[in-house]
């Protein structure tokens, strides 16, 4: 996988290719972002799937014994769990 060093790319703090957690691969010769039309050829988003977060959510409902009325707690910790992973957001950071 390549890297993306796009700071002047409007699309960097979306993409898995500028903020993947292992950044010391091998870059991109140039920035991929096309800024004429607007978009990226190589642009992955790094959010994850609604899919992903309901599941990783039940897990950790399962985990903390099942206890009711803390779904929106479960998703949250679900989803700054999940952007850790890919680099969105800084593992250990909380959701505002």
């Amino acid at each position: 996988m390549l890297h993306c060093y796009g700071t002047d790319c409007p699309l960097r703090l979306e993409c898995y290719h500028h903020t993947q957690p292992n950044p010391g691969r091998d870059a991109y010769g140039a920035l991929p972002y096309d800024f004429q039309t607007g978009t990226c050829a190589e642009f992955v988003t790094n959010l994850p799937s609604e899919d992903l977060i309901r599941k990783t959510a039940y897990y950790i409902w399962l985990r903390n014994g099942r206890p009711e009325h803390q779904e929106l707690e479960h998703w949250n910790q679900a989803f700054v769990s999940l952007c850790g992973s890919s680099g969105r957001i800084r593992a250990g950071s909380k959701l505002r």
